[in-house]
């Protein structure tokens, strides 16, 4: 079984995406809490004896889920997302506001996200879902990223890793070759070569 953590220590893409949906996170998170803020302190210039529910400790969670779930349903991105490049996909069925409200229900409170994100890139599946991305049948991409996760992890994580290898076969290649001609060197013992077309003793 292969897992987020699995990929994600070494794969630079990954890695990149994920700071991608943190700096949203931190964006949203910042929009959502300074309307808490400006309607908690509207009630209470009015005196209104509701405005004490305000005080309630995931009152600015459960803003952020709403605010989530309602810009994702409508445009497919938060102002987070799209500012970092990112929406939301649906892998089967048609996105409505209930897929949107159960990939979001994390986000009513830090710790219970963290979890969220902990036991999806824990379990077998697409190392961008947290684990109510696979319940609601949702992932999150990139622009440029595939949607279905055998695509992203065939063509995108690994595309570096390819690079990589091909570049070590041509550092090998070179290695192999006349540095005055560029021919092919041929082993006379003792660690020195003689190249093949100018005759060269390297």
């Amino acid at each position: 079984m292969v897992t987020g953590f699995d990929l994600i220590h070494d794969n630079g893409p990954l890695q990149k995406h994920w700071i991608r949906r943190i700096i949203a996170y931190i964006l949203d998170l910042f929009i959502s809490s300074l309307g808490v803020y400006i309607i908690f302190y509207f009630l209470i210039s009015l005196n209104l004896r509701f405005a004490a529910l305000w005080y309630f400790p995931m009152t600015a969670g459960m803003v952020q889920v709403f605010y989530s779930a309602v810009l994702e349903y409508t445009s497919r991105k938060t102002v987070g997302k799209a500012i970092m490049k990112l929406e939301v996909e649906q892998l089967t069925q048609e996105f409505d506001l209930s897929k949107a409200l159960i990939r979001n229900f994390s986000k009513i409170h830090g710790i219970i996200l963290l979890l969220d994100w902990l036991v999806g890139m824990a379990s077998e599946g697409d190392p961008r879902q947290r684990y109510l991305d696979r319940v609601a049948e949702t992932t999150v991409r990139a622009k440029g990223e595939p949607v279905h996760v055998r695509d992203y992890i065939n063509d995108h994580l690994f595309r570096g890793e390819t690079r990589e290898e091909e570049r070590d076969e041509e550092e090998k290649e070179e290695e192999n070759r006349c540095h005055e001609c560029g021919g092919e060197l041929i082993s006379i013992g003792e660690d020195r070569y003689r190249c093949r077309n100018c005759g060269r003793i390297q």
